[in-house]
């Protein structure tokens, strides 16, 4: 295989399968054999082989609330014997956060599982570590705060620099059109006046244009009338049209700017547009503070709209209202400024005379447009001296100089959740506890810096980290109404299908940044100008511009060949990312968080027909609407033809119910479960696989201090994404509940959810399974006794009915 060679998935899963056989043991290997039935693909995809029975896990998105929770079923999963049982592990934002600390935890001690959870007098050291950083933006409280502020302030003064020069460069052909007083009232093309033969004197070139379209579309109506057939849609007559309308549009838009210039210098019949200009003025002046509280707390906006749109409430729907009127409002405040400030940049620089002894500028853009030579103002505009024109000339060849050595990814705020994340979750894990030989104080973990490629076959599951492929602006029709594709990162492969896939090693020689933490922290961009299917696009060039922007730019992997580390445009694709005009075409792709596209990490586990799937959901879903799930069912049956029949409806019932007579009355009944539903999975060719479903949820039976804090804060254990400042007593809370729905449910401990036996007697099987594959760990506690001991047991009876047969799939 070459340098830089794409491959398809069906190579790409032949080498994931030769991976995870080194890590099998002798006589269980995985084997493959291609799908019996026809497919739009060239090569055709492969499947496991039904005695493969392939198992995965999936750790979905929701920041630390998620890596909590992921981490209290990783240890349930751990104490069961489940883990080394696990061929793939996906992982998504903030499962993906835990995820990866195990991977590399596992790689570093040769297989040993580093948050063991036994009841000793402290806990194990990584435990600790990542319970102490669950506070990972500000370890280090105010002084960590004014670093990061610092670092946003760079961000910003950044973006200015790439965005200055269009502002610029649009001045500066403004005055060349107008440059002094006199001519304000004259149309022209770049100084050239054009002669006027309507009654008013703007909008000139316009109304030349609407004659010539005016005069096409007649003509083009005759030819259609006398044509017997033509292609409506592709013809190119309709495209040269379109062309033309377009034109005509962007005319008119320039030709509008000195006509309010014109008001602004006094030489218009009325004031009315100088007024609108400085009413304008003001109405940013107050809505830039919000704009900016805006940008930062978008994420809890789509959250908001989502849930209140999940609602049956009419007050939800009008907090939908309110923050969707609050959003649009806030995105009108960039536009509005960009415009304004080239306004004023035009009108600065429009002379009062020929000898531009008068300037419109003010005092400090004057003194220091004086200290530039007049040798270029002389050459650009003959005789006459525009210094402020100068200025701005040599201001946009400064900063287009400076922008050469910007890097795309150096400015945002993803090199510093890159080294947050990494320092919290990333570390060298020790049996024993690290302290300051002076003080005795404990000392954190060593950080542990691993590449993708350094990921061990034979010591953990084959790592899939998901990220979402921002292509907004693509042609590929299968994802424009999702705006994004699957991106995945692992140790043999990076890519999609939109990209094709490329060997980690050749994207690592040409991306020197990208390693285990870079991909951990793509994964978990949350927040960023452009979102996947989540993207809030009136408020695009807002988020860009203020640098809330955690997404990863990536050497696209169909443009990686040797000598290509350097890519010059990738300077300015921030453009590209603030208007939302991204593609998989372009030699760099965009991507952000997994959860923008598909929030479970179930996708890619479906893809390569996973016998059984076990899902960790820790999303914050407050109405228990499954909304990641029903998005998950739909892309698996529209792009996999694979079916899902699950009964999460009977969690979200009994949730609900406890959760409203804890806030209600202090107290619930303690029923065991369902924190689990079981369901079934319908692959193409008459397969079926099992899948686990493990939900954030309340039946009343956990232990107290959870039930403590459900009682003090009623969102729990839905709290919003946005708190990613979490308390001990909160991480707590969130791991023991993991801790306590995955072992209660492989302990055969709790009941859980199934679809209704009498019209799916075929998931009796797949229950058989589950107790075949991960068979009960340890002999029954006399002191604690349990009504089964294997999963079927909890099934009814052939005969007999049961509160299992009654559950509706959801």
């Amino acid at each position: 295989m070459g340098f830089g060679t794409l491959q398809s998935f069906a190579a790409v899963f032949t080498s994931e399968v030769a991976s995870i056989n080194k890590r099998r043991p002798a006589g269980h290997q995985i084997e493959l054999e291609q799908e019996p039935f026809e497919t739009s693909e060239e090569i055709k995809p492969l499947r496991p082989t039904e005695q493969s029975q392939v198992v995965g896990l999936a750790l979905s998105g929701g920041g630390v609330r998620s890596s909590a929770f992921c981490l209290g079923a990783l240890q349930g999963l751990r104490e069961a014997n489940v883990l080394s049982k696990v061929d793939y592990l996906s992982t998504v934002s903030g499962g993906g956060y835990i995820g990866a600390s195990l991977s590399v935890g596992m790689t570093a001690t040769g297989g040993r599982f580093p948050f063991k959870a036994d009841l000793s007098e402290d806990e194990t050291p990584s435990v600790q570590h990542i319970r102490d950083y669950s506070n990972y933006l500000f370890p280090d409280g105010a002084f960590d705060l004014l670093r990061n502020l610092s670092i946003v302030a760079r961000g910003l003064v950044a973006n200015a620099i790439v965005v200055l020069p269009v502002l610029l460069f649009a001045a500066f052909v403004t005055i060349k059109a107008v440059p002094f007083v006199s001519q304000a009232h004259k149309a022209n093309i770049f100084g050239f006046e054009i002669p006027n033969i309507f009654p008013f004197e703007h909008f000139v070139i316009t109304s030349y244009l609407v004659t010539v379209l005016g005069v096409l579309l007649i003509g083009w109506g005759i030819v259609k009338s006398f044509s017997r057939r033509d292609n409506e849609a592709s013809g190119w007559r309709s495209k040269a049209v379109g062309i033309l309308l377009s034109v005509v549009l962007f005319t008119a838009f320039c030709e509008f700017q000195p006509y309010i210039l014109r008001s602004m210098l006094g030489a218009g019949p009325s004031t009315f547009w100088q007024d609108l200009v400085a009413w304008i003025q003001s109405v940013i002046l107050w809505l830039t503070p919000v704009a900016a509280a805006v940008a930062l707390f978008a994420q809890k906006l789509g959250e908001l709209v989502k849930t209140a749109s999940e609602a049956n409430k009419s007050s939800g729907f009008r907090k939908a209202i309110a923050a969707k009127l609050l959003v649009y409002a806030a995105s009108a405040v960039v536009p509005l400024l960009i415009w304004t400030l080239y306004l004023y940049l035009s009108y600065w620089g429009i002379c009062v005379d020929r000898e531009c002894i008068y300037s419109l500028a003010p005092d400090w853009l004057v003194s220091a447009a004086h200290f530039v030579p007049i040798s270029i103002s002389r050459s650009i505009f003959g005789g006459d001296t525009h210094l402020v024109a100068q200025l701005y000339v040599m201001v946009l060849l400064l900063c287009l100089i400076v922008v050469c050595f910007l890097r795309p990814n150096a400015n945002s705020l993803h090199p510093l959740y890159r080294d947050r994340l990494s320092k919290a979750f990333l570390f060298q894990p020790q049996k024993y506890g690290r302290r300051d030989p002076k003080t005795g104080r404990p000392l954190p973990l060593l950080p542990l810096s691993m590449n993708l490629s350094g990921l061990s076959e034979k010591d953990c599951p084959y790592h899939l980290i998901n990220a979402a492929l921002n292509i907004q602006g693509s042609r590929y029709v299968n994802q424009r109404g999702r705006n994004a594709d699957f991106f995945i990162f692992s140790r043999n492969f990076v890519g999609s299908r939109a990209t094709g896939y490329v060997a980690t090693t050749d994207m690592e020689s040409v991306m020197p940044g990208l390693d285990v933490g870079t991909a951990m922290a793509a994964s978990g961009a949350a927040a960023s100008a452009n979102m996947g299917g989540a993207t809030i696009k009136p408020l695009t060039p807002t988020l860009a511009l203020l640098n809330v922007r955690l997404g990863y730019w990536l050497r696209n992997p169909a443009k990686v060949f040797k000598g290509c580390a350097w890519d010059l445009a990738a300077n300015y694709y921030f453009l590209l990312e603030m208007l939302g005009l991204l593609n998989e075409n372009r030699q760099s792709v965009y991507v952000t968080d997994g959860g923008h596209i598909e929030n479970l990490g179930i996708y890619e586990l479906l893809r390569r027909r996973c016998r059984v799937i076990v899902v960790v959901d820790a999303e914050a879903d407050p109405e228990m609407a499954f909304s990641s799930f029903n998005v998950l069912v739909r892309h698996a049956v529209i792009d996999l033809g694979i079916r899902i029949e699950l009964p999460w409806q009977q969690i979200a019932d009994r949730t609900k119910e406890a959760g409203k007579a804890i806030d209600d009355e202090g107290d619930t009944d303690k029923a065991p479960g369902p924190h689990v539903a079981v369901g079934q999975i319908c692959y193409p060719g008459g397969r079926t696989g099992v899948l686990v479903y493990i939900k954030s949820s309340l039946t009343g039976d956990e232990n107290d201090y959870i039930f403590h804090y459900k009682k003090r804060y009623e969102a729990f254990p839905h709290e919003t994404t946005i708190d990613q400042l979490f308390s001990e007593e909160q991480f707590e809370a969130y791991r023991a509940l993991g801790f306590h729905a995955t072992n209660r449910f492989f302990s055969r401990r709790d009941k859980f959810a199934c679809p209704n036996l009498a019209e799916n007697p075929c998931i009796r099987e797949e229950v058989k399974l589950l107790d075949q594959l991960f068979p009960r760990v340890g002999e029954p506690d006399p002191c604690r006794p349990q009504d089964h001991t294997t999963f079927e047991g909890w099934l009814p009876s052939p005969q007999g009915g049961s509160a299992l047969e009654s559950g509706a799939s959801g």
